[in-house]
């Protein structure tokens, strides 16, 4: 009798066992497909977000996907009623009509508002409060980090203050060609203007993608929330080369990025010479620009 209890007990905890794992894996498996739909395109996982003001992007992305999609789902399910409901089949006269009943230019009407003020107009409504809040609202503190870049075929130069905290001036420090520098949680401006075509600067990672464009200053600012290092990429085909075009972007902490700074300004003195940065497999076709930089625009 006992027997039976425990081999009865058994079944019954393997059995538990068995669906709480089977569980395991359905919520697994749900939070995989919830993440894939609410976190990315196609059911792909995009970068990790690393700046500040970057959720606001992937929101309005989310929202555009998910609307979009709905609507989609409409048109298939409309279509597909349509099909059947409308086909050919034995004593069934075809009616001709061409559309242009009152009741029918409404719907259209009332169709074409319902889109218009569910996507455009709230893509809209987010995308300038966004500017508003974050990307338009550059930072007043004294605690920003300034930094020029200058794109080129195929390579991005970058330019930081020197002591003098001004640009433009025999102490400015230049990275090497498509390194760049910042520290954690503090704001970074930047200033780019292209020396030669039109490129892109592109950090997934902070959902930035930001025109340079021959002529111009283009101003902008991010901050970082997470030391790594990052991929910078040109977005826009400047060339043959366009895929060489690879810049990495280090975030670490103040101190790290001070103590980088001052070994750049150190090498500087000693050599007197900013080519030596300039290696065979740097990427640019045409070296270094000479007294590339300009003074910091203060009105943007």
């Amino acid at each position: 009798m006992f027997d039976k209890h425990a081999d009865s007990l058994f079944i019954l905890m393997r059995t538990i066992y068995t669906m709480s794992k089977k569980g395991r894996v359905m919520k697994k498996m749900f939070n995989k497909i919830k993440h894939s739909m609410w976190g990315g395109i196609w059911f792909l996982k995009p970068p990790d977000d690393v700046s500040l003001d970057g959720y606001r992007i992937d929101h309005v992305i989310h929202y555009t996907d998910t609307v979009i999609t709905i609507f989609f789902g409409i048109v298939v399910l409309a279509l597909l009623y349509f099909i059947i409901r409308y086909r050919d089949r034995p004593n069934h006269k075809a009616v001709y009509d061409r559309g242009d009943k009152k009741k029918y230019i409404v719907i259209t009407v009332i169709l074409g508002f319902l889109v218009f003020l569910s996507i455009d107009a709230v893509i809209e409504t987010m995308s300038f409060k966004d500017l508003k809040e974050a990307f338009w609202n550059f930072p007043k503190d004294e605690d920003v980090v300034r930094v020029e870049v200058m794109p080129q075929q195929y390579a991005w130069n970058i330019r930081y203050a020197g002591a003098d905290g001004k640009f433009a001036t025999d102490d400015d420090i230049v990275s090497p060609q498509n390194q760049m520098h910042i520290p954690v949680n503090t704001p970074v401006v930047v200033q780019m203007a292209p020396y030669d075509v039109i490129h892109s600067f592109y950090i997934p990672n902070f959902r930035i993608k930001q025109d340079a464009t021959p002529g111009m200053i283009t101003t902008f600012w991010f901050q970082a929330v997470k030391e790594g290092e990052y991929e910078i990429a040109c977005a826009e085909l400047c060339g043959n080369g366009h895929y060489r075009m690879r810049g990495i972007l280090t975030v670490e902490s103040k101190e790290k990025f001070q103590g980088w700074l001052n070994e750049l300004a150190l090498e500087a003195q000693d050599t007197g010479e900013w080519d030596d940065w300039l290696s065979d497999d740097s990427g640019s076709d045409v070296g270094i620009p000479q007294g590339w930089g300009w003074p910091w625009n203060k009105e943007m």
